[in-house]
């Protein structure tokens, strides 16, 4: 394994489907301990479950953390070539890229990239965006530029931060560049992305099938907002597929399990769309696309 991607779960020697999460702002390890312990029935057997380590935290802890969702997600994405061109099984398995609230983003911006490189034929086969408003939208709350005391304040409010950081100060040299580097991105990228106003058919994802996820009780993405990621999608023949998740903005790590249940059906319905086409992704190089 390489050093962007944790495992989380596997079921099976040879996995026939792989999921990869990309994690919410100040997202690591083990905020997804519950994902550690899933039931063996939680996922189809032959299932890997991967977790995408952004630079400044866990074992990459002494890399300078990144700011801007581009950057995150071609680091990513990278990983992924990499990680797909050293695997014997990879053509016969199905890739199901996961991103939860400013992990949405990176995954957009990853599926992105790799439109950009295979179109039709692009390893991963399913999307899913959840607990994240549309790239248009204004983000609710501005985080990055507040003052230490209520950055943390606003942390431990939203449930991004653990009252620890108030409690052990001599902690934020070691948290706070990276839990600032990654709102600080996530705050940037719906900037950039309202300057140009409108979706650019460039922009826009063409081929892979997406499911749309948000939390019943979630004060920081409304139905209506994660619904507004559909003009992005343009989905091959029908609009994307939303779902309802009982919980608040953390329901991913909260209850997996039940995440897992109400999402699984329809991305297995969904990927039917994708083309069977093989293809050697030894030859991928690390350049940016998109």
């Amino acid at each position: 394994m390489n050093q962007v991607f944790k495992t989380l779960y596997q079921n099976g020697a040879q996995p026939r489907e792989i999921w990869i999460i990309c994690p919410f702002a100040g997202g690591s390890l083990s905020a997804f301990k519950t994902w550690m312990s899933l039931d063996c029935n939680a996922l189809a057997k032959e299932t890997l479950v991967l977790l995408a380590t952004y630079p400044g935290r866990d074992h990459r802890m002494r890399e300078r953390p990144l700011t801007s969702i581009e950057a995150i997600a071609e680091d990513v994405a990278e990983g992924l070539r990499t990680w797909i061109a050293d695997q014997t099984f990879i053509k016969e398995t199905r890739i199901i890229l996961c991103g939860h609230s400013m992990g949405a983003q990176v995954a957009y911006e990853v599926c992105h990239r790799f439109e950009s490189s295979f179109g039709a034929l692009s390893p991963i086969k399913n999307l899913i965006l959840s607990a994240c408003h549309a790239p248009h939208l204004s983000s609710r709350r501005r985080l990055s530029q507040l003052n230490d005391d209520d950055f943390i304040d606003q942390l431990i409010a939203i449930g991004s931060g653990s009252p620890i950081l108030k409690q052990h100060p001599e902690l934020l040299p070691l948290f706070l560049p990276m839990l600032r580097a990654d709102f600080l991105a996530t705050e940037c990228y719906h900037q950039q992305v309202n300057y140009h106003q409108k979706v650019t058919a460039s922009k826009c994802l063409q081929y892979t099938p997406c499911t749309l996820v948000f939390g019943e009780h979630d004060p920081e993405a409304w139905e209506s907002e994660v619904a507004a990621w559909q003009p992005w999608l343009m989905p091959i023949d029908d609009k994307p597929t939303l779902i309802a998740i009982s919980g608040d903005h953390f329901y991913i790590t909260a209850t997996p399990e039940h995440f897992l249940s109400k999402i699984s059906e329809p991305t297995v319905t969904r990927s039917e769309h994708r083309p069977t086409t093989l293809i050697n992704y030894s030859h991928v190089s690390g350049e940016q696309h998109g």
